[in-house]
């Protein structure tokens, strides 16, 4: 008689549900600091709530973060810079109550000096990842310590059958290589950077040979249609490329994935989640989203295999605070309005970047004077000291892809420290460069990039082109010129010269004459600039003449204490170049209605209220 077969086992299956949060920017609480005021704001509290429902709903869980979590509000900003006596950061509260599983590192961490970003990294339970940022014998103690290439994460997990099995998972991060130039003032000389694609291929093949079951790239970077090239700052295409690589987590450029706005190319594919074939998603930025991809892995010849992958991005101002997350938060957000509120002296008129994005905004203005004022004296006695100086300044809170309400408000009446908050949200420092007439003139080409070709006889074409940051709409003061946008750009968003017979920049003068092109100029800028930051031509380290740690923030806090900013009467330097009958719309924030409504400017006109919330105007070039 046979002997009845046994029944064939099921193959073992589970579900691992990777949570993921990026570019945090320090928005921690609900709470607009800049204005004083609580909201339904994206934040790190409203997140908590969604990781608490999808770790009640999966029992297998990671949590991660990828980056630029330190910088971004001067809740976060405040702590790291001044880390007071007996605080513990805020963002190391919620990190390590929250239990990430591993943080990548971004590049904005590096905004912070080097002593406190020690202090604080090394408070931080989870490992933190970064594979092509490497410390020199020049770096200070402690900072080869603040991060490792690669981890390794065992973690118990249950299958579908309830049957407990360890599950091996490698992680690694990432980060632009170009942060080794914009934050050249704080780390030049004690990291180096390597290509973000090459330390990824060496990460998971690492991993592959440690024989882990899963493999995630923490990669603090975008994607780019762009051809493949080394030092990429956007490298998330090639990155997912590699194989070995099971799951890739994007971040930096502040976009959502699967989502719109993302480049167009055959290996990016919203509709699968799926970047070459690797499940991937990037869940925005500022606290407005907690990405999830559930994760079916079966285990085939004793080897775990992803099957298959969904991805979710879950707004978080949809759900409410999360009261334990708040109350752990509740002493450094106190200590932060105290300091906040703190009086620094009076302006007779309001500031508001809402015209930011046209030339001749007082916001811009207001900054380039405390820079310019700050080198000047800075130059006395130098070597450089028989250079003319001039400025260049550009908006930071100006809309765009962080919404209708990210705009600069300060009205009339008394300024304190959020406001200085306000008006220089980056953390930057003051550096100077050495540029010639010619130089400067590829330097305005470059800052011209922002707008889109204006056609004459044409009726509301759009204005700024949407993959080129505000921030790096550079006007410089000391100059005059004009922008001529019936041509078309000379360079692309990303530095390329991509219309080299094209020209923007007419009567480009100094002190009245043409900008001689072999004169020499110093040239105040930020430290993010001065280190390439913006991939404006000749702008590299080699040409800096004054790297100083001052905070612009410090400079405008003597700003308001010491006079009325808002009553500077320094010139505008740039103006547009008459274009006939030609018109062109863009997008401001709602509450400059009244300001257009009662403004004697004929070349404005209002149009709309856009569905996301924006003002939509009406630019005349006659």
């Amino acid at each position: 008689m046979s002997q009845p077969q046994k029944p064939a086992l099921e193959t073992p299956r589970l579900t691992l549900s990777l949570l993921a949060t990026t570019d945090l920017h320090g928005a921690l609480n609900s709470y607009d600091y800049f204005t004083d005021q609580p909201g339904v704001f994206p934040s790190l509290t409203r997140i908590a709530t969604l990781i608490h429902a999808a770790r009640a709903e999966t029992p297998n869980t990671l949590l991660l973060d990828n980056g630029d979590f330190l910088q971004g509000t001067p809740l976060a900003d405040l702590i790291s810079d001044r880390s007071p006596e007996g605080l513990t950061h805020p963002l190391v509260r919620a990190m390590n109550l929250l239990k990430y599983d591993a943080v990548a590192m971004g590049n904005h961490e590096f905004d912070v000096e080097l002593a406190p970003l020690i202090d604080i990294l090394k408070q931080i339970e989870a490992p933190r990842l970064c594979a092509n940022l490497t410390t020199t014998p020049q770096a200070p103690k402690g900072l080869a310590e603040c991060w490792t290439p690669h981890v390794i994460l065992e973690r118990n997990v249950s299958d579908d059958s309830g049957t407990v099995h360890t599950l091996r998972v490698g992680l690694f991060g990432i980060l632009p290589p170009q942060m080794l130039s914009w934050d050249h003032s704080r780390v030049g000389g004690k990291l180096t950077a390597e290509d973000s694609v090459t330390a990824a291929r060496r990460a998971i093949e690492t991993l592959r040979l440690e024989n882990v079951d899963l493999t995630i790239g923490l990669a603090h970077t975008g994607l780019s249609a762009a051809p493949s090239r080394d030092g990429m700052e956007n490298a998330g295409r090639q990155i997912a490329a590699i194989d070995g690589l099971n799951v890739l987590i994007l971040g930096h450029t502040h976009l959502l994935f699967p989502g719109p706005s993302q480049p167009e190319h055959p290996d990016i594919n919203p509709a699968t989640a799926t970047v070459c074939g690797t499940p991937t998603m990037q869940p925005g930025a500022n606290g407005g989203w907690l990405g999830r991809m559930d994760l079916t892995l079966a285990q085939e010849n004793g080897r775990w295999q992803v099957t298959t992958h969904k991805v979710t991005l879950l707004d978080a101002t949809q759900v409410p605070e999360d009261p334990a997350l708040k109350k752990a938060l509740a002493p450094s957000h106190d200590w932060a309005l105290a300091q906040l509120r703190q009086p620094l002296g009076r302006i007779s008129q309001p500031l508001h970047s809402g015209l930011a994005m046209l030339p001749g905004c007082a916001t811009v203005r207001i900054v380039a004077d405390a820079l310019g004022q700050h080198v000047a004296v800075a130059q006395e006695g130098s070597d450089w000291s028989d250079l003319p100086l001039l400025v260049a300044s550009a908006p930071q809170k100006c809309g765009g892809r962080s919404g209708p309400d990210h705009f600069t408000r300060i009205p009339a009446g008394e300024v304190a420290l959020n406001h200085v908050s306000d008006l220089q949200f980056f953390p930057n420092d003051v550096s100077a460069l050495r540029l010639t007439g010619a130089e400067l003139a590829e330097w305005l080409e470059m800052s011209a990039g922002f707008y889109l070709q204006i056609h004459p006889g044409k009726a509301d074409q759009p204005l700024c082109h949407p993959d080129f940051p505000v921030y790096n709409f550079d006007t410089i003061f000391g100059l005059t010129y004009e922008i001529d946008l019936s041509q078309p750009a000379r360079y692309a968003p990303d530095g390329t010269l991509a219309n080299p017979e094209a020209r923007r920049i007419r009567n480009l003068a100094w002190q009245g004459k043409p900008l001689a092109p072999q004169q020499p100029f110093a040239l105040a800028v930020n430290n993010y600039r001065a280190g390439g930051g913006g991939n404006f031509p000749n702008a590299s380290p080699e040409r800096i003449l004054l790297k100083d740690q001052t905070s612009i923030r410090d400079l405008l806090v003597d700003a308001f204490s010491n006079g009325d900013p808002s009553l500077s009467e320094t010139p505008t330097p740039a103006s547009f170049t008459p274009i006939p009958g030609a018109t062109a719309l863009f997008e401001t924030s709602p509450d400059m209605r009244q300001m257009i409504e009662d403004t004697l400017d004929d070349r404005l006109e209002l149009v709309r209220e856009t569905p996301d919330g924006f003002l939509q105007l009406r630019l005349h070039f006659t």
